[in-house]
């Protein structure tokens, strides 16, 4: 079973959301004068890194999708056509 587009969207804009919420939080903390670990600043990247990533799967998702529905109910090309009628 194939994921499909708009799955891979809401991953990306879920993960982009508490990434940017998560970097807020950091800059808050960094403003008033308190430490930012490293593990704080490189999750905020990964959650920001995954939700492009996502995003990135979603719109290859829906080109496959498009392509998928292109195929369904197309008229045959390049069929063999013959003047002459048999009989």
């Amino acid at each position: 079973m194939k994921i499909k587009s708009g799955v891979w969207y809401w991953l990306a804009v879920a993960s982009g959301t508490v990434g940017l919420l998560y970097g807020m939080g950091l800059e808050g903390s960094f403003q008033t004068g308190g430490t930012v670990s490293d593990g704080a600043f490189i999750t905020a990247m990964v959650l920001i890194l995954l939700a492009v990533f996502f995003a990135r799967l979603g719109f290859a998702a829906h080109d496959r999708e498009q392509q998928e529905r292109r195929k369904v109910h197309q008229q045959p090309r390049n069929t063999v056509k013959s003047g002459r009628k048999a009989g």
